[in-house]
């Protein structure tokens, strides 16, 4: 069910649980980082084969170990037995990766307690209930288990795939969202990349595969499509890159986690929550709307002022604040 990826899987490894969606995984390699620093190596990452994908060429784990479809918790169990897992870090809200540690008789359970996860856990906070940034809520759970923790450390992705990149700067433009109600209008995505171009920089559009058609558009006569590169790929493009800006989504994380100059645009999510993490950072968003912070997937107010309000003149000032690298 499950195919080892860089070395042999250690034995008596501290194993990190990584979840599906980039953003949510990009934070996991922080607390990869983290373990590290407390001494927890062996690492062994396991989770869905594209999320793991970040890893790829990183140095920061001894094994990844991607998942064949949708293990069963029982499944799951038995990996973590086979290999004498000594810890499980476990922050997906799921329940499925608490209860395999759990019947897996893991020593020490690691997560926060949604799900009745918290049932089967060792060391265990709420979620939801916390406040604060992810990793901050994160990092209270593992403080559970190391007093006095270190302040977090950067992700610090480096570039390692392969990428024909363009000899002017360059700055990405990521136009895609996972929900209606996080996605900057294209218009908008259309007018920054224009003014990027008429400012000597070259647009470069990121995003999936199913994405191009509007990268195209964003892109236009003056700018770079590069919608579909791998995850990998995507590293190296932010790497190299002179700033960032983008919808509140995974690729916004990825750019801040590569220590691009990163813009995030906010509508209904809560930015003190979900901001990415990095030294320089902006989260943009409309405010003074009582509307902020709605969490809808679909906004039922005429014309989305939430988001609809950012200009692209607004969101190019803020990249220039942050500091375009050289």
């Amino acid at each position: 069910m499950w195919e080892c990826q860089m070395n042999e899987i250690p034995t008596g490894a501290t194993w990190v649980r990584f979840p599906r969606y980039v953003g949510d995984a990009v934070m996991q390699i922080a607390i990869l980082r983290l373990l590290r620093q407390l001494d927890a190596a062996p690492l062994v990452a396991w989770g869905p084969a594209h999320t793991l994908g970040l890893l790829d060429g990183q140095g920061i784990v001894e094994a990844t170990v991607p998942d064949q479809g949708k293990p069963g918790p029982w499944a799951m169990a038995a990996l973590l037995r086979m290999h004498e897992a000594r810890r499980s870090v476990h922050f997906p809200k799921s329940l499925r990766p608490a209860l395999a540690a759990w019947l897996a008789r893991v020593p020490e359970r690691i997560g926060v307690s949604e799900s009745l996860a918290g049932l089967f856990n060792t060391h265990s906070l709420p979620f939801w209930k916390g406040h604060g940034t992810c990793l901050e809520r994160y990092g209270r759970v593992m403080e559970l288990r190391w007093p006095g923790l270190p302040e977090m450390p950067f992700p610090g992705l480096q570039a390692v795939a392969p990428v024909d990149l363009p000899s002017r700067p360059f700055i990405c433009l990521m136009p895609g969202a996972s929900t209606p109600a996080k996605a900057w209008e294209v218009d908008h995505f259309v007018q920054l990349s224009q003014r990027i171009a008429a400012e000597g920089y070259l647009p470069v559009i990121q995003g999936s595969a199913g994405e191009r058609a509007m990268g195209d558009r964003v892109a236009g006569a003056k700018g770079l499509n590069a919608c579909g590169a791998s995850l990998s790929e995507a590293i190296t493009w932010f790497a190299h890159a002179a700033g960032a800006v983008g919808n509140d989504s995974g690729l916004g994380h990825l750019a801040a986690a590569c220590g691009a100059p990163t813009v995030s645009l906010f509508g209904p999510m809560d930015v003190e929550m979900f901001v990415p993490y990095g030294s320089k950072v902006r989260a943009l968003r409309n405010e003074g709307l009582a509307c902020l912070g709605c969490k809808l997937r679909v906004c039922p107010v005429e014309g989305h002022p939430c988001l609809s309000g950012i200009s692209p003149e607004a969101a190019w000032q803020a990249l220039m604040a942050l500091g375009l690298r050289q």
